[in-house]
Protein backbone atom coordinates (compact mmCIF):
# COMPACT_ATOMS: atom_id res chain seq x y z
CA UNK A 1 0.00 0.00 0.00
CA UNK A 2 1.39 3.58 -0.67
CA UNK A 3 -0.29 6.68 -0.08
CA UNK A 4 -0.30 10.03 -2.13
CA UNK A 5 -0.35 13.24 -0.52
CA UNK A 6 -1.79 16.54 -2.75
CA UNK A 7 -0.09 18.93 0.05
CA UNK A 8 -1.46 22.06 0.48
CA UNK A 9 1.66 23.70 0.81
CA UNK A 10 2.25 22.76 -3.04
CA UNK A 11 -1.00 24.83 -3.38
CA UNK A 12 0.28 27.89 -2.21
CA UNK A 13 3.73 27.55 -3.90
CA UNK A 14 2.07 27.40 -7.00
CA UNK A 15 -0.43 30.09 -5.80
CA UNK A 16 2.47 32.56 -5.19
CA UNK A 17 3.76 32.23 -8.61
CA UNK A 18 -0.45 32.48 -9.83
CA UNK A 19 -0.66 35.90 -7.94
CA UNK A 20 2.53 37.32 -9.07
CA UNK A 21 1.92 37.11 -12.45
CA UNK A 22 -1.70 38.56 -12.13
CA UNK A 23 -0.43 41.16 -10.09
CA UNK A 24 2.14 41.98 -12.53
CA UNK A 25 0.08 41.55 -15.31
CA UNK A 26 -2.45 44.52 -13.64
CA UNK A 27 0.24 46.35 -13.33
CA UNK A 28 1.13 46.24 -17.19
CA UNK A 29 -2.33 46.62 -17.93
CA UNK A 30 -2.40 50.11 -15.70
CA UNK A 31 0.11 51.52 -17.49
CA UNK A 32 -0.51 50.72 -20.60
CA UNK A 33 -3.93 52.15 -20.24
CA UNK A 34 -3.86 54.53 -18.36
CA UNK A 35 -1.90 58.24 -18.84
CA UNK A 36 0.92 58.98 -16.62
CA UNK A 37 -0.63 61.99 -15.40
CA UNK A 38 -3.65 59.57 -13.92
CA UNK A 39 -1.46 57.34 -12.06
CA UNK A 40 -1.19 60.44 -9.46
CA UNK A 41 -4.63 58.99 -8.59
CA UNK A 42 -3.84 56.57 -6.57
CA UNK A 43 -2.54 59.04 -3.95
CA UNK A 44 -5.99 60.07 -3.22
CA UNK A 45 -6.50 56.15 -1.99
CA UNK A 46 -5.76 57.39 1.61
CA UNK A 47 -4.37 54.99 4.52
CA UNK A 48 -8.29 54.77 5.94
CA UNK A 49 -9.38 54.17 2.43
CA UNK A 50 -7.55 50.97 2.24
CA UNK A 51 -8.18 50.01 5.65
CA UNK A 52 -11.66 49.86 4.89
CA UNK A 53 -11.31 48.07 1.74
CA UNK A 54 -9.61 45.44 3.46
CA UNK A 55 -12.24 45.09 6.17
CA UNK A 56 -14.78 44.90 3.74
CA UNK A 57 -12.99 42.34 1.53
CA UNK A 58 -12.40 40.25 5.02
CA UNK A 59 -15.68 40.37 6.50
CA UNK A 60 -16.92 38.07 4.28
CA UNK A 61 -14.95 35.16 5.47
CA UNK A 62 -16.03 35.84 9.26
CA UNK A 63 -19.55 35.67 8.24
CA UNK A 64 -18.82 32.78 5.90
CA UNK A 65 -17.04 31.26 8.72
CA UNK A 66 -20.04 31.88 11.51
CA UNK A 67 -22.71 30.88 9.13
CA UNK A 68 -20.61 27.20 8.75
CA UNK A 69 -20.72 26.91 12.62
CA UNK A 70 -23.93 27.97 12.85
CA UNK A 71 -25.78 24.77 10.60
CA UNK A 72 -23.15 22.70 11.86
CA UNK A 73 -23.87 22.70 15.07
CA UNK A 74 -27.64 22.39 13.90
CA UNK A 75 -26.97 19.34 11.94
CA UNK A 76 -24.77 17.86 15.17
CA UNK A 77 -21.55 17.93 13.67
CA UNK A 78 -18.48 19.20 15.47
CA UNK A 79 -16.29 22.16 14.18
CA UNK A 80 -14.73 25.00 15.64
CA UNK A 81 -14.76 28.48 14.34
CA UNK A 82 -11.02 28.80 13.58
CA UNK A 83 -11.51 25.51 11.72
CA UNK A 84 -14.74 26.93 9.70
CA UNK A 85 -12.29 29.86 8.73
CA UNK A 86 -9.57 27.48 7.17
CA UNK A 87 -12.46 25.45 5.33
CA UNK A 88 -14.10 28.76 4.07
CA UNK A 89 -10.47 30.32 2.99
CA UNK A 90 -9.53 27.14 1.54
CA UNK A 91 -12.56 27.04 -0.47
CA UNK A 92 -12.53 30.36 -1.71
CA UNK A 93 -8.65 29.85 -3.00
CA UNK A 94 -10.27 26.93 -4.85
CA UNK A 95 -13.05 29.40 -5.72
CA UNK A 96 -10.59 32.36 -7.36
CA UNK A 97 -8.84 29.47 -9.40
CA UNK A 98 -11.36 27.32 -10.99
CA UNK A 99 -14.45 29.07 -13.01
CA UNK A 100 -16.93 30.86 -11.25
CA UNK A 101 -19.56 29.12 -11.76
CA UNK A 102 -17.80 25.60 -10.11
CA UNK A 103 -16.13 27.56 -7.16
CA UNK A 104 -14.77 26.08 -4.01
CA UNK A 105 -17.76 23.94 -3.46
CA UNK A 106 -16.03 20.71 -4.38
CA UNK A 107 -12.82 21.53 -2.26
CA UNK A 108 -15.50 22.74 0.67
CA UNK A 109 -17.10 18.87 0.47
CA UNK A 110 -13.78 17.47 0.96
CA UNK A 111 -12.90 19.14 3.98
CA UNK A 112 -15.95 19.11 5.92
CA UNK A 113 -15.82 15.28 5.15
CA UNK A 114 -12.13 15.03 6.16
CA UNK A 115 -13.33 16.68 9.75
CA UNK A 116 -15.83 14.03 10.19
CA UNK A 117 -19.09 15.48 9.07
CA UNK A 118 -21.40 12.40 7.24
CA UNK A 119 -22.11 12.95 3.88
CA UNK A 120 -25.66 13.57 4.39
CA UNK A 121 -24.84 17.25 6.53
CA UNK A 122 -22.34 18.05 3.94
CA UNK A 123 -25.19 17.40 1.13
CA UNK A 124 -27.39 19.36 2.96
CA UNK A 125 -24.98 22.33 3.37
CA UNK A 126 -23.81 22.53 -0.21
CA UNK A 127 -27.21 22.19 -1.44
CA UNK A 128 -28.70 24.89 0.76
CA UNK A 129 -25.67 26.82 -0.67
CA UNK A 130 -26.92 26.83 -4.12
CA UNK A 131 -30.18 27.65 -3.45
CA UNK A 132 -29.49 30.69 -1.50
CA UNK A 133 -27.07 31.36 -4.34
CA UNK A 134 -29.64 31.19 -6.92
CA UNK A 135 -31.85 33.42 -4.79
CA UNK A 136 -29.04 36.16 -4.16
CA UNK A 137 -28.36 36.10 -7.96
CA UNK A 138 -32.51 36.25 -9.32
CA UNK A 139 -32.59 39.20 -6.16
CA UNK A 140 -30.24 41.13 -8.27
CA UNK A 141 -31.76 40.38 -11.92
CA UNK A 142 -35.33 41.66 -10.26
CA UNK A 143 -33.39 44.69 -8.73
CA UNK A 144 -31.52 45.26 -12.11
CA UNK A 145 -34.90 45.30 -13.68
CA UNK A 146 -36.72 47.91 -11.59
CA UNK A 147 -33.98 50.21 -11.38
CA UNK A 148 -31.33 49.79 -14.36
CA UNK A 149 -33.89 48.19 -17.19
CA UNK A 150 -31.72 50.03 -19.61
CA UNK A 151 -28.95 48.28 -18.70
CA UNK A 152 -30.36 44.40 -19.07
CA UNK A 153 -31.25 45.96 -22.89
CA UNK A 154 -27.78 47.30 -23.22
CA UNK A 155 -26.62 43.93 -22.21
CA UNK A 156 -28.93 41.99 -23.96
CA UNK A 157 -28.22 44.34 -27.48
CA UNK A 158 -24.30 43.53 -26.77
CA UNK A 159 -24.81 39.32 -25.97
CA UNK A 160 -27.30 39.17 -30.13
CA UNK A 161 -24.61 41.48 -31.52
CA UNK A 162 -21.78 38.88 -30.36
CA UNK A 163 -24.15 35.93 -31.17
CA UNK A 164 -24.65 37.66 -34.23
CA UNK A 165 -20.86 38.03 -35.00
CA UNK A 166 -19.94 34.18 -34.18
CA UNK A 167 -23.21 32.59 -34.60
CA UNK A 168 -21.51 29.92 -36.66
CA UNK A 169 -18.26 29.29 -34.85
CA UNK A 170 -21.37 29.09 -31.18
CA UNK A 171 -22.94 26.54 -33.54
CA UNK A 172 -20.38 24.69 -34.26
CA UNK A 173 -18.65 24.64 -30.31
CA UNK A 174 -22.10 23.73 -29.24
CA UNK A 175 -22.78 21.09 -31.96
CA UNK A 176 -19.31 19.57 -31.31
CA UNK A 177 -19.96 19.57 -27.16
CA UNK A 178 -22.99 18.38 -26.94
CA UNK A 179 -22.27 14.87 -29.48
CA UNK A 180 -19.61 14.40 -27.34
CA UNK A 181 -21.66 14.59 -23.91
CA UNK A 182 -24.20 12.56 -25.88
CA UNK A 183 -21.87 9.89 -27.12
CA UNK A 184 -20.58 9.60 -23.66
CA UNK A 185 -23.77 9.33 -21.89
CA UNK A 186 -24.06 6.12 -23.90
CA UNK A 187 -20.47 5.03 -23.58
CA UNK A 188 -19.88 5.04 -27.13
CA UNK A 189 -16.47 7.22 -26.63
CA UNK A 190 -13.54 5.04 -26.24
CA UNK A 191 -12.06 5.53 -22.76
CA UNK A 192 -8.84 6.88 -23.85
CA UNK A 193 -10.27 10.16 -25.19
CA UNK A 194 -12.53 10.75 -21.97
CA UNK A 195 -11.77 13.49 -19.93
CA UNK A 196 -12.08 11.41 -16.86
CA UNK A 197 -9.01 9.39 -17.62
CA UNK A 198 -6.68 12.75 -17.84
CA UNK A 199 -7.26 13.32 -14.23
CA UNK A 200 -4.78 12.38 -11.72
CA UNK A 201 -5.81 8.96 -9.95
CA UNK A 202 -5.65 10.25 -6.46
CA UNK A 203 -8.25 13.00 -7.75
CA UNK A 204 -10.50 10.43 -9.81
CA UNK A 205 -10.14 7.97 -6.59
CA UNK A 206 -11.38 10.88 -4.09
CA UNK A 207 -14.40 11.80 -6.45
CA UNK A 208 -15.47 8.27 -7.19
CA UNK A 209 -15.69 7.89 -3.25
CA UNK A 210 -17.09 11.26 -2.89
CA UNK A 211 -19.86 10.67 -5.20
CA UNK A 212 -20.40 7.31 -4.06
CA UNK A 213 -20.86 8.58 -0.48
CA UNK A 214 -22.93 10.99 -1.50
CA UNK A 215 -25.99 9.21 -3.62
CA UNK A 216 -25.48 6.58 -0.61
CA UNK A 217 -26.33 9.86 1.97
CA UNK A 218 -29.14 11.06 -0.25
CA UNK A 219 -32.25 9.89 2.15
CA UNK A 220 -29.59 11.17 4.84
CA UNK A 221 -29.62 14.58 3.20
CA UNK A 222 -33.27 15.01 2.39
CA UNK A 223 -33.64 14.14 6.37
CA UNK A 224 -31.83 17.20 7.03
CA UNK A 225 -33.76 19.61 5.22
CA UNK A 226 -36.79 18.09 6.43
CA UNK A 227 -35.51 19.09 10.05
CA UNK A 228 -34.53 22.36 8.73
CA UNK A 229 -37.56 23.46 7.01
CA UNK A 230 -39.22 22.19 10.93
CA UNK A 231 -37.06 23.57 13.21
CA UNK A 232 -33.89 25.59 11.27
CA UNK A 233 -36.76 28.73 9.82
CA UNK A 234 -34.95 31.00 11.56
CA UNK A 235 -31.59 30.01 10.77
CA UNK A 236 -32.31 29.89 7.61
CA UNK A 237 -33.28 33.45 7.42
CA UNK A 238 -30.50 34.91 8.88
CA UNK A 239 -28.12 32.66 6.91
CA UNK A 240 -29.61 33.61 3.75
CA UNK A 241 -29.52 37.57 5.84
CA UNK A 242 -25.62 36.93 6.38
CA UNK A 243 -25.06 36.26 2.90
CA UNK A 244 -26.54 39.31 1.28
CA UNK A 245 -24.26 41.35 3.94
CA UNK A 246 -21.37 39.50 2.72
CA UNK A 247 -22.23 40.16 -1.20
CA UNK A 248 -22.92 44.06 0.10
CA UNK A 249 -19.87 44.10 2.05
CA UNK A 250 -17.96 42.95 -1.46
CA UNK A 251 -19.98 45.63 -3.24
CA UNK A 252 -18.89 48.70 -1.46
CA UNK A 253 -15.22 48.29 -1.77
CA UNK A 254 -16.14 50.22 -5.07
CA UNK A 255 -17.85 53.12 -3.59
CA UNK A 256 -14.76 53.61 -1.64
CA UNK A 257 -12.44 53.73 -4.58
CA UNK A 258 -15.11 55.98 -6.41
CA UNK A 259 -15.52 57.95 -3.55
CA UNK A 260 -11.66 58.43 -2.48
CA UNK A 261 -11.32 59.65 -7.16
CA UNK A 262 -14.11 61.79 -6.24
CA UNK A 263 -16.21 60.55 -8.27
CA UNK A 264 -20.15 60.95 -8.22
CA UNK A 265 -22.52 57.89 -7.90
CA UNK A 266 -25.23 56.82 -7.60
CA UNK A 267 -25.09 54.57 -4.66
CA UNK A 268 -28.05 52.27 -5.61
CA UNK A 269 -26.92 51.69 -9.19
CA UNK A 270 -23.60 50.68 -7.61
CA UNK A 271 -24.73 47.77 -6.15
CA UNK A 272 -27.21 46.79 -8.79
CA UNK A 273 -24.50 47.13 -11.58
CA UNK A 274 -22.30 44.67 -9.33
CA UNK A 275 -24.85 41.96 -8.83
CA UNK A 276 -25.23 41.53 -12.76
CA UNK A 277 -21.38 41.57 -13.15
CA UNK A 278 -21.31 38.68 -10.86
CA UNK A 279 -24.08 37.13 -12.67
CA UNK A 280 -22.40 37.08 -15.94
CA UNK A 281 -19.09 35.92 -14.33
CA UNK A 282 -20.90 32.64 -13.55
CA UNK A 283 -20.58 32.15 -17.44
CA UNK A 284 -17.25 32.86 -17.77
CA UNK A 285 -15.09 29.76 -18.08
CA UNK A 286 -11.52 31.04 -17.21
CA UNK A 287 -10.09 30.64 -13.32
CA UNK A 288 -11.81 33.50 -11.19
CA UNK A 289 -13.69 34.87 -14.42
CA UNK A 290 -10.15 36.39 -15.20
CA UNK A 291 -10.55 38.85 -18.20
CA UNK A 292 -13.96 38.20 -18.34
CA UNK A 293 -14.98 39.96 -15.17
CA UNK A 294 -12.63 43.32 -16.37
CA UNK A 295 -14.74 43.59 -19.92
CA UNK A 296 -18.17 42.71 -17.72
CA UNK A 297 -17.55 45.47 -15.26
CA UNK A 298 -16.62 48.27 -18.96
CA UNK A 299 -19.49 47.24 -20.10
CA UNK A 300 -21.24 48.09 -17.70
CA UNK A 301 -20.05 50.98 -15.73
CA UNK A 302 -18.50 52.29 -18.91
CA UNK A 303 -20.86 55.25 -19.53
CA UNK A 304 -20.72 55.81 -15.67
CA UNK A 305 -17.22 56.34 -14.83
CA UNK A 306 -14.89 59.12 -16.33
CA UNK A 307 -13.60 57.70 -19.53
CA UNK A 308 -10.04 59.09 -18.64
CA UNK A 309 -9.91 56.38 -15.72
CA UNK A 310 -12.04 54.33 -16.19
CA UNK A 311 -9.22 51.66 -17.04
CA UNK A 312 -7.71 52.77 -13.61
CA UNK A 313 -10.91 52.10 -11.55
CA UNK A 314 -11.66 48.85 -12.82
CA UNK A 315 -7.72 47.33 -12.17
CA UNK A 316 -8.40 48.60 -8.46
CA UNK A 317 -11.39 47.07 -8.18
CA UNK A 318 -10.03 43.79 -9.67
CA UNK A 319 -7.28 43.95 -7.36
CA UNK A 320 -8.62 44.34 -4.25
CA UNK A 321 -11.62 41.72 -4.93
CA UNK A 322 -9.73 39.23 -6.56
CA UNK A 323 -5.95 39.16 -6.22
CA UNK A 324 -6.29 41.05 -2.38
CA UNK A 325 -8.02 38.04 -1.56
CA UNK A 326 -5.74 35.44 -2.67
CA UNK A 327 -2.90 36.88 -1.23
CA UNK A 328 -4.85 37.38 2.45
CA UNK A 329 -5.87 33.68 1.81
CA UNK A 330 -2.53 32.36 1.78
CA UNK A 331 -0.98 35.13 4.52
CA UNK A 332 -4.48 33.49 6.63
CA UNK A 333 -4.46 29.54 6.33
CA UNK A 334 -0.78 30.03 7.31
CA UNK A 335 -1.34 31.81 10.41
CA UNK A 336 -4.24 29.66 11.68
CA UNK A 337 -2.05 26.17 10.73
CA UNK A 338 0.83 27.73 12.72
CA UNK A 339 -1.23 28.67 15.61
CA UNK A 340 -3.60 25.44 15.36
CA UNK A 341 -0.55 23.51 14.90
CA UNK A 342 -2.11 21.66 12.42
CA UNK A 343 -1.36 21.38 8.51
CA UNK A 344 -4.43 21.27 6.39
CA UNK A 345 -3.31 18.42 3.79
CA UNK A 346 -5.63 17.20 0.70
CA UNK A 347 -4.66 14.04 1.32
CA UNK A 348 -5.60 11.67 -1.45
CA UNK A 349 -4.93 7.68 -0.61
CA UNK A 350 -4.71 5.13 -3.08
CA UNK A 351 -3.54 1.64 -3.09
CA UNK A 352 -1.58 -0.09 -5.65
Amino acid sequence: MSSTRYNFKKIINRLILFIGLGVCAHIIFVLSTTEKSLILYLNKLSPGHILLIILLMLYPWVSYAARVVMWSRFLKEKLSYADALRVVITADLASALSPTAVGGAPVKAALLINRGFSPGSVGFMLTYGVIEDIIFYITGIVLAGFFSAGLLSQIGQELSDFFNAYAWQIIVIVAVLSTYFLMLYHKKIPSRYRIWVYLPEKMRTRIFQFRTKMSQSFKEMSSNFTHALKNGKLKMVLSMLMLYIQWLSKFSVLIVILHAFNIDFNTIQIYVRQWVIYVTMLFIPTPGASGGAEASFLLIFGKSIPSDITYLVVSLWRLFTYYFLLVAAVIFYSLLSYFLRKEEDLVIETQD
